[in-house]
């Protein structure tokens, strides 16, 4: 006759399947794994379950604490007795000295010989049940770090990507086939808002007139449908939406929506709408310009100005300097850039580096 389990050792194994699930989903938790470290606390009657990451320099002490509320980060890494945490074997769950009184951690290899360490402490939590359930979790912890790191890495990328497109004062949009708007970043978001000829509209892409609106739409569907495996810097169609409040239109690059492999093709097909506002100045600053091209702050001065659409005669006067004097400082920009007319300079500077500072004051060096 088979004897039936006990009820706590059946509750056991149900909780601890449910941590199991839990460390997979918490994969896509913000913050990462809060649910998993939440309950994992519960479970063993401890006041905090966290990760820290060990940093990629190993010689310091920078290392990221994983938490179910981010601002108790600070106070968990000053509490933290790394030496004791480094001298753990891997894979191995075992009670170490902690600021918060007991505490038991285990210790995971990540890749580029890292550490990871998923640490209980604090309450009056059994030290001994703690480590058994640390030890149980320790497989299935190792499956899941491969998984982190790559969903790591591919967010980190994200950010870079995202700021330095929201930082070069780029507008995006990913649309569907039918302009229903997929994303869209802060600054298409400044450009669409008040009464301008583009904006969203129950989720879709629209413009003000029913020619634009045509133009627009018949370009998103014609991009979208040549989305493919590789992308081609020169396949796109450029769209000018008249603005009846200013003299420039806004201009729009539209492309095929992002490349796709075997594994990853789109189930809807996708355009990217790319969009800048014209009437924006240069806004190139004086202290990169001095940097850049070893312009004087009296040149740099006169050479923002030129980019931003003055002529020599009305910079000059803005400036407060005479026209001899003007021309004399372009002369000297023309060495410095190794340019001979106005119309290059302007060219050479907005194509350099110094366009996408923003015009603000750059960091001392």
């Amino acid at each position: 006759m088979e004897t039936a389990a006990p009820v706590e050792s059946v509750n056991d194994m149900a909780e601890e399947q449910s941590l199991e699930d839990l460390l997979f989903d918490g994969l896509t938790d913000r913050p990462i794994w809060s649910g998993f470290l939440t309950e994992l606390a519960r479970h063993c009657g401890a006041h905090e379950a966290f990760l820290v990451v060990e940093g990629s320099n190993l010689t310091t002490d920078m290392n990221a604490i994983v938490t179910p509320n981010p601002a108790d980060a600070a106070r968990i890494a000053g509490g933290l007795h790394l030496v004791a945490l480094r001298a753990l074997p891997f894979h191995h769950a075992s009670a170490v000295e902690m600021e918060m009184g007991q505490a038991c951690a285990l210790r995971a290899a990540l890749s580029e010989k890292r550490s990871i360490w998923l640490i209980i402490q604090g309450g009056p939590f059994e030290p001994r049940v703690a480590i058994t359930l640390l030890r149980r979790l320790s497989a299935m912890l190792g499956r899941v770090l491969p998984l982190y790191e790559l969903l790591g890495d591919a967010e980190r990328k994200r950010r870079v990507a995202e700021y330095v497109i929201e930082s070069s004062g780029t507008g995006t949009l990913l649309v569907e086939a039918n302009g229903h708007v997929l994303s869209v970043n802060a600054v298409a978001q400044d450009l669409m808002s008040g009464d301008g000829p583009l904006f969203v509209r129950n989720g879709n892409i629209s413009a003000r007139t029913t020619p634009a609106m045509r133009q627009l739409r018949e370009a998103i569907a014609e991009m979208a449908r040549l989305q493919s495996t590789s992308a081609d810097p020169d396949c796109y169609v450029p769209v000018a939406l008249p603005d009846p409040d200013r003299a420039q239109p806004l201009t729009l690059i539209i492309r095929p929506g992002p490349p796709f492999g075997p594994v990853s093709a789109p189930l809807k097909r996708t355009a990217v709408i790319v969009l800048r506002d014209p009437a924006l100045p240069a806004m190139l600053s004086v202290g990169d310009l001095e940097r850049l091209f070893g312009l004087s702050p009296a040149e740099a001065r006169l050479a923002t100005r030129l980019a931003d659409g003055e002529g020599l005669d009305e910079a000059a006067v803005a400036l407060g300097v005479s026209r001899n004097t003007a021309r004399s400082q372009l002369q000297s920009v023309f060495t410095k850039t190794g340019v001979n007319r106005q119309g290059d300079l302007v060219r050479l500077l907005l194509s350099s580096a110094a366009s996408q500072g923003g015009g603000k004051k750059s960091a001392k060096r």
